[in-house]
């Protein structure tokens, strides 16, 4: 801490806030030596002494979770999810479920996407260290935004999930009267496009990407640093950004979540002993569509249940950020922060990719509309290989029967002459 601290630095400051190539971006900074200055000590490399991992122990984790397991979570995740969608779509999104769920596939699908976007520096480093020490960088303008607005609607549409069954099991009559479908659908998109754009207009002005070149051990890397933009408005970005996306929305919602699921278990349970006793002295019948309603609320709970594991550490995670200086990815504690953070990602990219296998497993609804439309595809294929293969025995008939006609035509030559067919008819 002492040395960096002490001694002079050279930087290379790139202040384009553009999506252009790597390699132009790196050459860029390369050749421009127009700014010299000394790192603040938030923003020194990650080999601070105060460090409670190492930096190898930090470089390993990256590698293992984010060019090793990510890849395959990630692409079974976006699968799931493109499933997800298409069965809820099928299903009809006049459904307020139909339409919470669907949206939650969607934003979780965006964050998936742009997550593994933004971690592909683990798999850049393996073929240029320089590139992926950049891209890990640059990610906080180009990519960041996106995928935490896309985490953020995804955290808030399933708060309204939590609200939704909690309402309908509690009052069915109000849930009908206030949860309309046009009024979700509203309050999901308004949601969804406050978060992507405050988020990535927020990190394009915060951030810039800067070249650091140590001379004690004569190596190159890139940090962030914060832009003199922000510095003037830091009170005003980070009441924004910060305090109401970062910290309010995903707290706000994960007590949501937890509130309302409790409330909704509870009166689960008392439902279903008052059903055992009615059913017991045969009062009252059970429909099949409060069957299905009770079914549908567990399908719900157990994804809430699932948000709340793996979301939890996101959030405090997430107040250590604002309340830990240094805690950064550029700060002195940047390899602790590196390794809570692929862990969290981690936690969170399992929520985002097991939706899929809950409903498989708790919704007879939802397994006989896949089944249903993997059915339709199945005879659409089969009937499509049908087709081509009468096509071909037409084919071979028709080349048959001309090679027959052919051969005719030379035996009545060899035997008669010349062949002529209005002859031959006139001698019948």
């Amino acid at each position: 801490m002492e040395n960096w601290t002490q001694s002079a630095v050279t930087t290379i400051i790139n202040t384009a806030g553009s999506t252009m190539d790597i390699a132009n971006n790196i050459s860029t900074l390369i050749s421009t030596n127009n700014a010299t200055t000394t790192i603040p000590p938030m923003f020194v490399p990650c080999n601070s002494p105060q460090n409670l991992v190492s930096p190898k122990v930090a470089q390993t984790v990256d590698l293992v979770v984010y060019a090793g397991i990510f890849p395959a979570l990630v692409t079974a995740g976006v699968i799931t999810n493109v499933i997800n969608m298409a069965v809820f779509s099928h299903q009809g999104l006049s459904d307020r479920i139909n339409l919470c769920l669907f949206s939650l596939a969607l934003a979780d699908t965006g964050f998936l996407l742009f997550l593994m976007c933004g971690k592909s520096y683990a798999l850049v480093s393996l073929v240029s260290r320089e590139a992926g020490s950049y891209w890990q960088q640059r990610n906080l303008v180009i990519v960041l935004g996106s995928h935490l607005g896309f985490i953020i609607t995804s955290t808030a549409v399933t708060a309204l999930i939590a609200i939704e069954r909690c309402v309908c099991v509690v009052s069915p009559f109000k849930a009908k009267t206030f949860l309309k479908t046009r009024y979700i659908a509203i309050v999901i998109l308004t949601m969804g496009i406050y978060a992507l754009v405050v988020k990535n207009t927020a990190l394009g002005l915060k951030y810039l990407t800067v070249k650091v070149q140590d001379p004690a051990t004569n190596t190159t890397i890139f940090i962030s640093r914060l832009t003199p933009f922000y510095l003037r408005h830091k009170t005003i970005i980070d009441t924004i950004y910060s305090d109401l996306l970062s910290v309010t929305v995903p707290t706000l919602s994960l007590v949501v979540v937890i509130v309302c699921t409790s409330v909704t278990v509870v009166k689960l349970k008392l439902s279903l002993q008052w059903r055992q006793k009615s059913n017991a002295s045969s009062t009252v019948i059970v429909t099949s569509a409060e069957k299905r309603e009770a079914a549908v609320t567990r399908m719900l709970v157990t994804v809430c249940c699932l948000y709340v594991i793996c979301m939890t550490p996101s959030v405090m995670r997430t107040f250590a950020l604002h309340r830990l200086p240094g805690f950064l990815i550029s700060g002195y504690l940047c390899n602790t922060f590196k390794v809570t953070t692929a862990l969290v990602h981690l936690l969170e990219v399992i929520n985002a990719s097991a939706n899929f296998f809950i409903y498989l497993k708790q919704s007879s609804r939802y397994k006989a509309t896949l089944f249903q439309m993997c059915s339709k595809f199945r005879c659409l294929r089969d009937t499509g290989k049908k087709s081509d293969a009468e096509m071909s025995v037409v084919s071979r008939s028709v080349v048959n029967s001309r090679a027959s006609n052919i051969d005719c035509r030379q035996h009545l030559g060899q035997s008669k002459g010349p062949y002529n067919l209005d002859t031959e008819a006139g001698h019948m």
